[in-house]
């Protein structure tokens, strides 16, 4: 059993593919196989189950991928601080994002840490379930870092730092009859037809919990997991939603109102995994998001 084996392994379980992990490793699928081949001889048990859809990780293989991760992160750790001595810094990073968010410049982000270290590979990965599949991914090491909508306190596992926020309000589009409103309680939102994200995303969860703590229902007739596409239907009259203010004001379309009884935001915030070992440049590209937050 070597590193590398540890890697092709771990890359697998995580990828859920041999075809996949091939495309991550730049290899071709029949040396993955036979490299996981090679590990299972080794070890004298199988470490994947395999089905017409999904690689899995038999209880051997769920047993031995912490300690996989473990050593891997070891590995890297010791690499880092080889390089740290002349200075460089290379590697890769895995990144999860949301898509279309503008609150804070994730884009730009990466473009002036790019510069900064152009050795550093930078893989990223979009928040297909939104912010509760961002913190699963970290949870699982599938990803070093991720930029979510998260507050410490929903995630007490993970290392979550905020960059920014906005309020959260009623989004109509310019003319619907609430449109000369400035302000609205929370119950008076319920009758409405509602465009949403899909459930997990942290908005919908904020709202999903607080109309139940109520004892109140809503109806969301339409979702979607993309911003621009959400503020672009309630523009065009399929349903109200509930946005952040600094999308909903950017957009002339749109017409937002406050909620009066109750106060949520959307966040934009760092997050880590606690029970990983940070490699040196994910850990220099998360300082370097947290020196961009605005001051308090």
């Amino acid at each position: 059993m070597d590193n590398r084996q540890l890697e092709v392994f771990a890359t697998v379980a995580r990828e859920g593919s041999f075809t996949r992990a091939a495309a991550h490793l730049h290899l071709v699928q029949s040396a993955v196989s036979a490299t996981v081949a090679a590990l299972e001889s080794d070890l004298g048990e199988r470490l994947f189950d395999r089905t017409t859809r999904r690689v899995v990780p038999t209880a051997a293989g769920q047993a031995l991928l912490p300690h996989a991760t473990l050593i891997l992160d070891a590995f890297r750790a010791a690499r880092d601080a080889v390089e740290a001595v002349s200075g460089g810094l290379s590697g890769a990073i895995r990144i999860g994002y949301m898509t279309n968010v503008t609150l804070f410049d994730i884009p730009e982000l990466l473009g002036r840490f790019s510069h900064d270290h152009p050795d550093v590979t930078m893989h990223l990965a979009p928040a297909a379930t939104g912010t509760a599949g961002l913190a699963e991914q970290l949870r699982r090491g599938d990803i070093d870092l991720a930029f979510l909508s998260a507050t410490p306190d929903d995630y007490p596992g993970l290392q979550i730092d905020e960059l920014a926020s906005s309020p959260l309000g009623l989004a109509v589009p310019v003319g619907h009859p609430l449109a000369g409103r400035r302000r609205i309680l929370l119950a008076d939102t319920a009758p409405l037809r509602f465009v949403d994200y899909r459930e997990g995303f942290a908005s919908r969860t904020l709202l999903d919990i607080e109309f139940r703590r109520r004892g109140l229902h809503r109806d969301v007739q339409l979702e979607t997991s993309d911003t621009n596409d959400f503020a672009a239907l309630v523009a065009n009259g399929l349903g109200v939603g509930f946005l952040p203010q600094y999308l909903a004001e950017a957009d002339e379309r749109l017409h937002w109102i406050t909620l009066q009884d109750v106060d949520l935001s959307m966040r934009v915030s760092v997050g880590t995994s606690r029970d990983r070992l940070l490699s040196a440049a994910a850990s220099r590209l998360t300082a370097l998001a947290l020196s961009g937050r605005p001051s308090a």
